[in-house]
């Protein structure tokens, strides 16, 4: 009885494409769709080698191998594991939890065989494994000052100059008074007069004339005192008038400051929005060139090499103009309409009926794992973007595999041929990318 090998993976077209390549080693070949069918599979069965996939519903590969290597019955079966994950770093865990190397899903049978050999599960000698050549990765390498107080400095100044005319105004009002004081006692003070020997300073007091001067004294200082009041009234009231005058002129400037200040703040206003909408137009703008080339073709990376040269021309550009946000990156697989193409898995059907495809689509999980498939230089730009940008531009990869086409299928009809098909599917073959600023 020929030996046996073990092929894991939730995708079928996988299963069916290495299934052919190993059936052509005369080996026989049974399948799992799951990690956990496979655990149950070992429980009665040994095969000679296991082809592991990685990403699967529920326990992906890593775990399984952990699994089947704890196990003492099973861990001396050779596991390889074969999957579309590629870079030293997923080699280094594969072969760290037990597994003998990597096999890539688009490897040639001639590269399987050089596997089978160095397994020693078809004989001969150890085939020396193809190099995996890296493809160097290139690097890439305000606001508005806030508006100050405009009438800050402007009401202190009217302030100092109201004060300085409160004290001009109060030292002219005592000097008049001092003036008014010095004339009124010079007015009333009496002559020098000459002393008479004859008159007796008793008959003087009793004199009429010495009466009315005392009445006509009283009354002119009673008249003094009634104007010196009067002054003091009307300077008040002057300086009152001066004050309300003063206070409504400080009144006045306050509110043209004000105005002046909303008249600014909204000449600013207009300014900023003018800003905000050239830079969501230069956003826009950036963003309509990365998605010109949106579609990829049948069978090529979504986020390969030539997805890297955009989003890297994209980073650059946005980084000229302090862009701070998530670059959000969507991949759509599309339901071509497939032929199987012998060993080498399918190909795109041309020159049939829609109706005689061999496959069309895949299932939503292994369109779901195909529009995560990245070269190793497009995860490598990934990884590595935080440390680029100081965290100011960050990236979000979703694979929304075949959920979201933006061409709808057409009904299958006698007439639709599989180049009609197709021609809508590749469409539907595309990679979206949104910017989203931080602030919007």
């Amino acid at each position: 009885m020929g030996k046996t090998a073990l092929i894991v993976d939730d995708s079928r077209s996988a299963r069916v494409v290495l299934k052919k390549v190993l059936e052509a080693h005369a080996l026989n070949v049974d399948t799992a769709e799951s990690a956990e069918d496979a655990l149950d599979y070992l429980t009665d069965h040994r095969p000679d080698v296991i082809f592991m996939d990685h990403l699967m519903p529920g326990m992906d590969g890593f775990e399984a191998v952990s699994a089947i290597k704890r196990n003492p019955d099973t861990a001396t079966i050779p596991i390889m594991m074969y999957t579309s994950q590629e870079g030293e770093v997923y080699v280094g865990q594969a072969r760290a939890l037990g597994a003998v190397g990597v096999l890539p899903k688009k490897i040639a049978p001639v590269e399987v065989s050089k596997v089978l050999k160095s397994l020693r599960v078809i004989g001969a000698e150890q085939a020396e494994p193809a190099s995996i050549e890296v493809p160097p990765m290139t690097e890439s390498s305000g606001e508005f000052a806030a508006l100050e107080t405009l009438d800050h400095d402007l009401r202190i100044l009217i302030q100092d100059l109201f004060s300085q005319q409160r004290a001009v105004l109060r030292r002219d009002l005592l000097d008049s008074y001092e003036t008014i004081a010095s004339r009124v006692v010079d007015e009333i003070r009496p002559p020098a007069e000459d002393t008479t020997e004859d008159m007796p300073p008793s008959a003087e007091r009793e004199s009429p004339g010495f009466m009315r001067v005392a009445v006509i004294v009283l009354a002119m200082l009673t008249m003094i005192f009634a104007w010196l009041y009067w002054q003091r009234v009307q300077s008040w009231q002057e300086m009152q008038a001066q004050n309300t005058a003063l206070q409504k002129a400080l009144e006045d400037q306050r509110i043209a400051d004000a105005e002046d200040s909303l008249q600014v703040m909204q000449q600013i206003g207009d300014y900023q929005q003018s800003i905000e909408s050239m830079y969501a137009a230069a956003i826009g703008s950036l963003e309509w060139g990365a998605n010109k080339a949106s579609r990829y073709r049948f069978g090529e990376l979504p986020l390969g090499d030539e997805r890297l040269k955009i989003v890297e021309q994209l980073t650059e550009q946005l980084q000229a103009i302090d862009f701070t946000g998530v670059i959000k990156i969507e991949t759509h697989v599309a339901n071509f309409c497939l032929s199987v193409a012998g060993s080498d898995g399918y190909e795109l059907a041309t020159d049939l009926p829609a109706i005689d495809c061999d496959s069309l689509g895949v299932a939503p999980g292994e369109a779901y794992e195909l529009g995560l498939e990245q070269s190793v230089a497009f995860a490598n730009f990934i990884r590595l973007a935080d440390a680029r940008s100081d965290g100011h531009i960050r990236y979000e990869i979703i694979s929304l595999g075949n959920s979201d086409p933006i061409l709808a299928y057409p009904a299958m009809a006698e007439g639709m041929t599989a180049g009609a098909w197709n021609r809508i599917a590749a469409a539907n073959n595309r990679v979206e990318i949104s910017i989203i600023p931080d602030d919007f």
